[in-house]
């Protein structure tokens, strides 16, 4: 049986240049459900352990020309779960 754990994550700043503010929401919407669905798959107990991370530099995403926003939350996601397996310096408990 699974102990039931809380893990909070807080995005103060998104910066995604170059896509329409209406997408805006859609953008945030999706990396929000996609990246809880890869926490909630993975090694939970290894992200609790990391305490509190003040800046994280996720890579790069190359998209296609026209992705739609769902596509594009998903993708920095996935760039925001992979960083949080290599966190910066500085991470504190």
């Amino acid at each position: 049986m699974k102990a039931n754990r809380r893990v909070e994550i807080v995005i103060d700043e998104l910066v995604l240049r170059g896509f329409s503010p209406v997408d805006r929401d859609a953008i945030g919407e999706s990396l929000s459900h996609e990246l809880g669905r890869l926490i909630e798959a993975g090694d939970i107990q290894a992200l609790a352990g990391l305490g509190s991370i003040p800046a994280l530099q996720a890579p790069n995403v190359t998209l296609q020309a026209g992705a739609k926003a769902a596509v594009v939350g998903n993708q920095v996601a996935r760039a925001v779960h992979g960083s949080l397996n290599r966190p910066a310096s500085g991470a504190s408990k």
